[in-house]
């Protein structure tokens, strides 16, 4: 069986696993967390993802999808950071568990602090952080608000799974907190369904 039979083989059993759980409890912190611990054991079989399958980003990041299910289904992504990619803070609109295969991205979570009344202005204050890196994940639910950086001299490489496959994603908020500022990226959610 080839690498790549296994490892499609692998991510859906993930992705049975994962639909057990969220039929049994949704998406409640303890289901988040129990997800969790199963991308991170998958993450954790390193010659599922050999980095000759993947090719490296040629700036910032770049990510290979391993298994998109169908309408509304979720995704699962093999991500790839380069040394020093960063993202602002951010709230994607749906839930996020990620894992590393390889690699240190560390991530930080923020809260809105502001009543959300006046357009364009936001406030947020630091509340959390997490290293991910092998061994080690992080889940988070609707409207988490989070930061990322990939440290260290070595590609971050590592498992995302999301509620929605990324074409379907909803509208995405940046939040910029040396200007208490924010702005918003178009929902591919109509974009992307079919005619």
């Amino acid at each position: 069986m080839t690498v790549a039979t296994r490892r499609l083989r692998a991510a859906e059993k993930l992705l049975a696993d994962v639909h057990a759980i969220t039929s049994k409890e949704g998406i409640t912190p303890s289901a988040l967390h129990a997800m969790k611990l199963k991308l991170v054991a998958l993450a954790a079989r390193v010659e599922l993802f050999p980095a000759s399958d993947f090719a490296m980003p040629v700036a910032g990041g770049r990510s290979h999808p391993l298994l998109v299910e169908d309408g509304d289904g979720h995704g699962l992504y093999l991500t790839i950071g380069l040394p020093g990619k960063e993202a602002a803070p951010h709230d994607h609109g749906i839930w996020c568990i990620n894992a590393s295969v390889s690699g240190r991205e560390h991530l930080e979570f923020f809260r809105r602090t502001d009543a959300g009344t006046q357009p364009g202005h936001a406030t947020v204050l630091k509340v959390g952080e997490v290293m991910v890196e092998p061994g080690n994940g992080m889940a988070m639910a609707d409207h988490d608000i989070h930061a990322t950086r990939v440290v260290g001299d070595r590609p971050a490489v590592g498992l995302a799974l999301y509620g929605y496959a990324l074409v379907r994603f909803p509208s995405v908020a940046w939040y910029h907190p040396q200007f208490g500022s924010m702005r918003t990226t178009p929902s591919r959610r109509h974009a992307a369904a079919p005619a």
